[in-house]
């Protein structure tokens, strides 16, 4: 039912908007035809990452220039590039324009069509690739054209080749020709699930426990993409009369159509065939007089704390337990939505206005410049989401015309971070 609901939708968009969305249909389409390229007779190869939060990252080759910083994003449908100095310097040639939209408030962003000659990650390549190609000006997504610290995203139409293993906690990303199989120390621990592929997004059936015997049962979206945990359907929660946990915490996401304010809540649980994951913190987004259908999100959060394999050959998705972690939803108890800058430091996007830092004179395009007397250039986005979710006292150093520092004291909130 919800994918008879979604062809009609699309099939309203086309003929109510023209050649915008006709164009979203010609470039989701546009890399049908290419073939991965192996050298030799390897039919398996480890990418070359670097870490960044939560989400995979791995360097790409265009045109045979080394060095693209590219996310692995299974939640988008076609790949995109972004106007980074790099990407300007390919001089690639834009063609069709049309929408790039996600969740936000603001509308969609604009983007065009451009090919690349040749794409290449370690030992397997694509000849003739089609990309999106956003310029930041015209983007939702960015406050500051210094936000562009990646080059572009892989999506759909390129992951959907391999078998992907993604292993946060020893830095690996690796691809494969063929199906997944399970290491022999591996079997015992491993939970595989079935996922369903429709208009290029993959999904696995759960179960969320909204609490007080609120239990729904969801296709969840399988976004490497998001950093967050799990995002639910504004419209859902309206239209089903669902009565979210308490406290809800007022924050911001941000997608290619802007920036939406939106609670977040921690649910009691989700279940996904034996996997059970619980305290779950959750963003509501979307609209909320939506059809609910939309944004049922599982992020990068929670999958990066599994090693986990997208296996696309056998439409499965593998998830092994690590030996020495169990799963833990991270809070941002500082209230700072941060975002790192190509110098190192970090923007201010958003200031939760229930957070400990609300009460300071912090603004959004303020630059973060010190914490705890640590130049920002020397932190890292994942060791600021560790010092966030810390309680704590911190001296954070800002820059508007000049540099001021405040001693913010974050605390745990009850029902939703202490547990």
């Amino acid at each position: 039912m919800k994918h008879i609901q979604i062809f009609i939708v699309t099939l309203t968009l086309l003929s109510l908007t023209g050649c915008g969305i006709a164009n979203i249909v010609r470039i989701r389409n546009a890399n049908d035809n290419i073939v991965p390229q192996w050298k030799g007779n390897q039919t398996q190869a480890d990418l070359t990452t670097f870490s960044m939060g939560v989400k995979p990252y791995i360097e790409v080759s265009i045109n045979g220039i080394d060095g693209f910083k590219f996310l692995l994003d299974s939640g988008a449908t076609f790949s995109i590039l972004q106007d980074t100095k790099r990407v300007e310097k390919l001089n690639l040639e834009k063609g069709y324009s049309f929408p790039i939209g996600g969740f936000g408030d603001d509308g969609a962003s604009n983007g065009y069509e451009t090919k690349a000659m040749k794409v290449s990650m370690n030992n397997v390549s694509f000849k003739d690739v089609t990309f999106a190609y956003l310029p930041v000006s015209d983007s939702k997504y960015y406050l500051v054209k210094e936000e562009i610290i990646i080059d572009g995203i892989i999506g759909h139409d390129i992951l959907h080749h391999f078998s992907w293993t993604f292993d946060k906690q020893q830095n690996k990303i690796s691809i494969s020709a063929a199906p997944f199989k399970a290491l022999d120390k591996e079997k015992n621990k491993v939970t595989t699930l079935p996922f369903d592929t429709f208009l290029s997004k993959i999904s696995v059936e759960s179960e969320l426990d909204f609490g007080k015997g609120q239990m729904v049962e969801q296709e969840l979206i399988i976004d490497t993409g998001s950093r967050y945990f799990l995002k639910v359907d504004a419209g859902y929660i309206n239209n089903e009369n669902i009565d979210l946990p308490s406290p809800q915490v007022t924050a911001a996401d941000f997608g290619f159509s802007g920036q939406t304010i939106r609670p977040r809540v921690t649910i009691p649980k989700i279940s996904m065939g034996d996997l059970t994951f619980n305290h779950v913190k959750t963003n509501v987004i979307g609209d909320k007089d939506g059809d609910g259908d939309d944004w049922w999100i599982l992020g990068s959060g929670l999958l990066s704390q599994y090693k986990t394999v997208i296996d696309y050959h056998s439409s499965q998705i593998h998830i092994i337990p690590y030996d020495d972690s169990t799963y833990k939803s991270s809070y941002n108890l500082l209230g700072l939505e941060l975002r790192k800058l190509t110098n190192g430091h970090f923007i201010v996007r958003y200031v939760f206005p229930q957070m400990a830092s609300q009460a300071f004179d912090i603004k959004p395009g303020d630059i973060i410049s010190k914490i705890d007397n640590k130049t920002t250039k020397d932190i890292s986005h994942s060791k600021w989401l560790s010092i966030s979710d810390q309680a704590g006292s911190y001296l954070i150093c800002r820059v508007r015309e000049q540099e001021k520092c405040f001693t913010i004291v974050s605390k745990e909130v009850a029902g939703y971070s202490d547990f």
